[in-house]
């Protein structure tokens, strides 16, 4: 899979991100800043900044983001603190080409080889130790796909085969996907997509779980349930905290309190909001609907407030940034000759 910095009109987003194009001494940083919307990244050893190198070949099919990753060795970490302030909620599948990790997810210790499956559940806790590797990845968003699973809060950290079986299914419908990203359109994407995340619930369905999970802090378990429950309502113009507190069973004061590491409560959920519309301006297939009807679809009563939220969030009234030059530079997209683009990491921060 290798493509363009930009997808073709009428054809599905791409992004390329090599470090080739960039000094060796600084290599490992570029990398760490752009992976840091989802992961805090340090080197594997004292030699290994030295001669690490990252090749990301990305795309996104309807709302899911699938790369092709060879990465130099490192380490990775998820913490209680980072899960709260970023607010990403995704299921992560990759299979390994090439290489190993050992991994802490959870209370879960994990070891994958080549050829091994390995689901992550980016609302908990993570922590992994790499080779040298190459892996597919595959970004799902919760709501997506947790409806089909049998145990949706009881995967982090599971492996399965990719060499048989429904496993099998899926490893060779994610290359086969890769193979034809040039090709696949904005109309394709729908059925695609749909077809992965069936396929992807069948595989982690079949997985042995353990549905007696550890207990967590109260308090952190509170803050993912309100956080799925406000991403499930975020079109609701009445959500705020009351509807919160009573959904989830606690009092308001708990409820600010459980928030406080993400800024409160009121600034979540304007976030969340301003994602979700963003998402829906920038996208090709939403080109045709009116900014006012985006705003009001995501909750937004007052088009004027939206716009004054919006261009403070990014810097670019939600008029501009239809045209990818106000997108990439409202999103931190970096655009270069040399090493490509940074799309795919603004991709998994955003999709939602």
């Amino acid at each position: 899979m290798a493509g363009p910095v930009a997808g073709t009109m009428g054809l599905i987003e791409t992004s390329y991100f090599n470090t080739r194009g960039i000094a060796p001494a600084g290599r490992f940083s570029a990398w760490r800043e752009n992976i840091g919307v989802v992961f805090d990244v340090s080197s594997y050893d004292e030699r290994s900044e030295e001669r690490f190198f990252a090749l990301v070949d990305s795309f996104l099919l309807d709302g899911i983001l699938i790369n092709h990753c060879k990465l130099g060795a490192q380490q990775f970490s998820r913490s209680p603190a980072r899960i709260a302030r970023d607010g990403i909620d995704h299921y992560q599948l990759h299979v390994f080409l090439r290489g190993s990790v050992e991994m802490e997810c959870g209370q879960l210790s994990v070891s994958a080889r080549k050829g091994d499956f390995v689901v992550l559940d980016h609302g908990d806790t993570f922590s992994s130790r790499t080779t040298d590797y190459e892996i597919l990845n595959v970004f799902i968003p919760r709501r997506r796909l947790a409806p089909l699973l049998n145990a949706p809060d009881s995967t982090h950290g599971h492996v399965f085969d990719s060499g048989c079986g429904v496993g099998l299914l899926l490893r060779d419908y994610v290359v086969a996907l890769c193979r034809a990203s040039q090709e696949l359109t904005l109309a394709d994407a729908p059925i695609a997509a749909r077809s992965l995340i069936e396929l992807a619930a069948l595989a982690m369905n079949g997985t042995r779980v353990d549905l007696h999970p550890p207990p967590a802090f109260a308090d952190h378990a509170l803050l993912l349930k309100a956080q799925m429950f406000i991403k499930d309502s975020l079109a609701l113009a009445s959500l705020g905290p009351g509807l919160v507190a009573q959904a989830i069973g606690v009092s308001r004061a708990r409820l600010y309190r459980i928030f406080e590491s993400c800024g409160g409560i009121a600034t979540y959920i304007r976030e969340m909001r301003l994602r979700r519309a963003f998402t829906d301006i920038t996208s090709p297939s939403h080109h045709h609907r009116q900014i006012a009807d985006i705003a009001y679809g995501w909750g937004f009563s007052d088009p004027a407030h939206f716009s004054r939220c919006f261009r403070a969030r990014f810097g670019v009234s939600p008029t501009d940034i239809r045209s990818e030059k106000a997108v990439c530079q409202a999103a931190g997209i970096r655009i270069d000759e040399e090493f490509g683009d940074t799309k795919y990491a603004f991709w998994i921060a955003n999709i939602a």
